[in-house]
């Protein structure tokens, strides 16, 4: 188990990562051999209630899926409905295999 949170963390798409993309992340973090972005939904509990808000994140990746699940490369904001995030996963998909991640989302990505 990778992530403290992983009942709570749907891997959605293991993608490969652009030339560009791939440099401004392993600027991130050099300390791994990074040639993918993982792509994930992750709920969060509304306190004391059965309700709860998705996010998109983004992890580094290797090819076969191992990542660091304590330093995401992108976390969206939250979203009420479960669709909403799996529609934002989608947009971001696209963004990904046009290698422009690192651009478009310059103002979300945390390091």
């Amino acid at each position: 188990m990778q992530n403290n949170l992983y009942r709570d963390f749907y891997k959605k798409s293991l993608m490969p990562a652009g030339v560009s993309d791939k440099k401004v992340f392993l600027d991130l973090q050099a300390d791994m051999l990074h040639t993918h972005l993982l792509i994930g939904l992750q709920d969060h509990q509304e306190d004391g209630r059965e309700y709860y808000h998705w996010n998109v994140t983004i992890y580094t990746s290797d090819s076969s899926g191992v990542y660091d699940a304590g330093k995401p490369v992108y976390a969206s904001t939250l979203y009420d409905r479960f669709d909403e995030a799996v529609e934002a996963a989608r947009n971001i998909e696209k963004e990904i295999l046009s290698d422009q991640l690192h651009a478009v989302r310059p103002q979300e990505k945390i390091s």
